[in-house]
């Protein structure tokens, strides 16, 4: 568990950049949708109708749904960083595109404090685990560019260093952020509904 924790704040710098990526992305989304609210409109009703299905499975099935969709994104975006590190950076900024986007149509609706009750309990957890992952695919990225550029690097050990931090600490803190989302988060919504 050292070596991982060690790794990672050896990763810190990426991990940074990628979450300065998101913070101005979701920002982006949300002036985005003041300028047109109905662009917000369109992608929630689009979020509506690719992910409503899930509302006809039991609670386990919606959270493994989850687990599997966020476990799965964050894996992608360790591996195909090693693409010079442009898949993690389209997922991080589209992501906080569309965070930003669906927040302030929402919001609007509803309220913030709707939408941080909503958001909050399990993307505290959620979030920081993909911005690890994306972070973890960047450095990987730009081994990759060094390595081409000359540099000696050993890609190998890199990749598996990332997928291990991916195992032991990156896919249990999303199957807990599952747990939450499913089970804690609609709680905490209902004493909020306006």
């Amino acid at each position: 568990m050292k070596k991982d924790l060690e790794y990672i704040l050896s990763s810190r710098k990426y991990i940074l950049i990628m979450t300065g990526l998101f913070i101005i992305s979701v920002i982006a989304g949300l002036v985005a949708s003041l300028k047109d609210l109905g662009l917000s409109e369109n992608y929630l009703e689009m979020m509506k109708n690719s992910f409503g299905w899930i509302k006809n499975l039991s609670p386990i099935g919606i959270m493994l749904v989850i687990f599997l969709n966020n476990a799965l994104k964050s894996l992608l975006a360790i591996l195909l960083g090693a693409g010079f590190g442009i898949i993690p950076l389209i997922f991080v900024g589209g992501n906080g595109i569309l965070l930003g986007l669906i927040a302030n149509q929402v919001s609007s609706e509803k309220g913030t404090l709707f939408v941080l009750a909503a958001i909050l309990p399990h993307g505290i957890i959620e979030i920081p685990m993909v911005l690890l992952s994306s972070g973890l695919g960047l450095r990987l990225g730009y081994l990759m560019y060094s390595s081409i550029m000359g540099k000696e690097t050993d890609m190998k050990s890199e990749l598996r260093q990332s997928l291990r931090i991916y195992v032991r600490i990156i896919m249990p803190l999303l199957f807990v952020s599952a747990v939450v989302e499913t089970f804690v988060t609609p709680m905490v919504v209902l004493q909020v509904m306006p």
